[in-house]
């Protein structure tokens, strides 16, 4: 498995961040490499269960999961995506900040599934550079809002 996280403080109110975030959707906004991302499930409020297709590119290769909001619990939004190669789950934790608005933590795994998993220690660099990014492009987007 690979995984990173970062957190970003932001002005935005925490129902705010709360509510963009819980739309999978908007990740072509900020995701790095995010091609892509369209409700899937029929549609209506964003809830436990609601899907995306997501097709991203990664190291070169285009990749598409189906991403699904798994939990969605007062500050913490959950998405697990899976593809034949790869489990991500994706951890969003919103906070109310010591100095006003929000407190955004959030954390990115990958599980990796057949011959794959023996590539896992060697992706870290490429995860670590994702993980930058998103600290680069997410607060903009939230300080928009």
């Amino acid at each position: 498995m690979v995984g990173v996280q970062r957190v970003m403080t932001v002005s935005t109110p925490v129902e705010t961040v709360l509510g963009y975030l819980a739309d999978f959707g908007h990740c072509e906004v900020w995701g790095p490499g995010t091609k892509s991302c369209t409700r899937s499930d029929d549609g209506g409020p964003i809830a436990v269960g609601s899907t995306w297709h997501n097709v991203s590119v990664f190291n070169g290769r285009e990749s598409a999961l189906t991403y699904t909001l798994v939990e969605c619990t007062g500050a913490r939004l959950r998405f697990v995506g899976e593809n034949s190669t790869v489990i991500a789950t994706d951890d969003v934790l919103v906070e109310p900040a010591e100095e006003g608005g929000s407190t955004v933590t959030y954390r990115t795994d990958r599980r990796f599934k057949g011959l794959l998993k023996l590539a896992a220690p060697f992706l870290r660099r490429e995860f670590e550079r994702i993980g930058d990014e998103v600290e680069r492009t997410l607060p903009p987007v939230l300080e928009k809002l």
